[in-house]
Protein backbone atom coordinates (compact mmCIF):
# COMPACT_ATOMS: atom_id res chain seq x y z
CA UNK A 1 0.00 0.00 0.00
CA UNK A 2 0.87 3.20 -0.69
CA UNK A 3 2.21 5.72 1.78
CA UNK A 4 -0.38 8.37 3.27
CA UNK A 5 1.49 11.73 4.06
CA UNK A 6 -0.13 13.83 7.11
CA UNK A 7 -0.19 17.12 7.73
CA UNK A 8 -1.79 19.95 9.91
CA UNK A 9 -2.65 23.03 8.18
CA UNK A 10 -4.83 25.38 8.24
CA UNK A 11 -5.35 26.10 4.54
CA UNK A 12 -5.68 22.81 1.40
CA UNK A 13 -3.58 23.08 -1.59
CA UNK A 14 -5.71 21.63 -4.27
CA UNK A 15 -5.18 21.42 -7.90
CA UNK A 16 -8.08 19.94 -11.03
CA UNK A 17 -8.18 16.57 -9.75
CA UNK A 18 -7.60 16.19 -6.36
CA UNK A 19 -10.65 15.76 -3.82
CA UNK A 20 -11.24 15.07 -0.15
CA UNK A 21 -13.79 13.06 1.56
CA UNK A 22 -14.22 14.25 5.06
CA UNK A 23 -15.57 10.89 7.10
CA UNK A 24 -17.56 11.76 9.79
CA UNK A 25 -16.82 9.92 13.16
CA UNK A 26 -20.10 7.96 12.99
CA UNK A 27 -19.06 6.42 9.80
CA UNK A 28 -21.15 8.80 7.38
CA UNK A 29 -19.74 11.11 4.24
CA UNK A 30 -19.47 14.60 5.97
CA UNK A 31 -17.98 16.57 2.86
CA UNK A 32 -16.56 16.49 -0.47
CA UNK A 33 -14.10 18.38 -1.00
CA UNK A 34 -13.12 20.08 -4.37
CA UNK A 35 -11.18 22.68 -5.46
CA UNK A 36 -13.84 23.24 -8.12
CA UNK A 37 -16.12 21.57 -10.55
CA UNK A 38 -15.34 21.70 -14.38
CA UNK A 39 -15.10 18.95 -17.15
CA UNK A 40 -11.59 18.91 -16.74
CA UNK A 41 -12.54 17.76 -12.90
CA UNK A 42 -15.16 15.50 -13.95
CA UNK A 43 -12.09 13.99 -16.46
CA UNK A 44 -9.55 13.51 -14.09
CA UNK A 45 -8.52 9.75 -12.47
CA UNK A 46 -9.02 11.62 -9.36
CA UNK A 47 -12.78 12.23 -9.70
CA UNK A 48 -13.41 9.26 -10.70
CA UNK A 49 -11.59 7.08 -8.36
CA UNK A 50 -13.45 9.38 -5.84
CA UNK A 51 -16.84 8.69 -7.31
CA UNK A 52 -16.12 4.81 -6.55
CA UNK A 53 -15.06 5.44 -2.95
CA UNK A 54 -18.03 7.29 -1.80
CA UNK A 55 -20.35 4.54 -3.54
CA UNK A 56 -18.50 2.32 -1.60
CA UNK A 57 -19.26 4.20 2.07
CA UNK A 58 -22.36 4.88 0.36
CA UNK A 59 -24.02 2.91 -1.70
CA UNK A 60 -26.35 4.97 -4.47
CA UNK A 61 -23.65 8.33 -3.93
CA UNK A 62 -22.04 8.52 -6.69
CA UNK A 63 -25.45 8.62 -8.81
CA UNK A 64 -26.68 11.34 -6.58
CA UNK A 65 -23.15 13.18 -6.56
CA UNK A 66 -23.13 12.82 -10.93
CA UNK A 67 -26.51 13.90 -11.33
CA UNK A 68 -26.21 17.09 -8.24
CA UNK A 69 -22.98 18.13 -10.67
CA UNK A 70 -24.26 17.94 -13.64
CA UNK A 71 -26.74 20.01 -12.92
CA UNK A 72 -24.21 22.98 -11.77
CA UNK A 73 -22.54 22.81 -15.11
CA UNK A 74 -25.45 23.04 -17.49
Amino acid sequence: MSKIDIEVTDELDFEIGDCCIVIKSNGSIGRVVLPEMSVGTQQSKGYKKMLKVIDILKPGAKKDFVQYNRKKLH
